[in-house]
């Protein structure tokens, strides 16, 4: 229990990815958990091979964008902390955002058109929230400026979702995500 209690002081900005355990079971807990929200946050709630198979990559492959990210500094021995809390702040963080995804779908289908209702403001604040979250993680992990760390962790997760969407059709998935 005192390590969740851990995690969620990672996200609430009173603890820091270096206090938790180098465990690698701790860190295939929260890659579940965080695999599991968003098989959980599907909008349609299918959920076929090919989109397991495309939910797992997206993981894996932003573990190896932390881990590259690391090796870059030479700071690779802080991956297994570093890429648990990260892991673990995005289940945190989704299981937040799945009561809204309903309202989110709702919108998406209204078109740009639609006025953003309450809980697209509710969205976006956790949104940053989590971003901010990121930033400061790697901002331990590779002791730098919280600027610089914010500008990776965008570079991450757009890279991370561009490259997903390049090999999307390869899962069977086309304009779903």
């Amino acid at each position: 229990m005192n390590t969740l209690r851990m995690l969620i002081d990672i996200c609430l900005f009173r603890a820091k990815p270096q206090d938790l355990p180098t465990s690698q079971q701790l860190l295939a807990m929260t890659v579940a958990a965080g695999v599991l929200v968003d098989v959980l946050s599907l909008p349609d709630g299918r959920l076929d091979p090919g989109r397991w198979l495309f939910i797992l990559l997206q993981a894996g492959l932003f573990a190896a964008g932390v881990w590259l990210v690391l090796r870059s500094r030479a700071m690779t021995a802080r991956w297994t902390q570093t890429a648990t809390a990260l892991f673990a702040a995005n289940a945190f963080f989704s299981l937040l955002l799945l009561p809204l995804m309903p309202a989110l779908v709702e919108m998406m289908k209204a078109g740009p058109q639609a006025a953003p209702n309450w809980q697209a403001y509710v969205m976006l604040a956790v949104s940053g929230w989590f971003l901010a979250v990121m930033a400061r993680v790697l901002r331990e992990a590779l002791e730098t400026s919280m600027g610089l760390s914010l500008i990776i962790t965008l570079a991450l997760i757009f890279t991370v979702r561009m490259v997903g969407l390049l090999v999307a059709p390869l899962f069977g998935l086309h304009g779903e995500l």
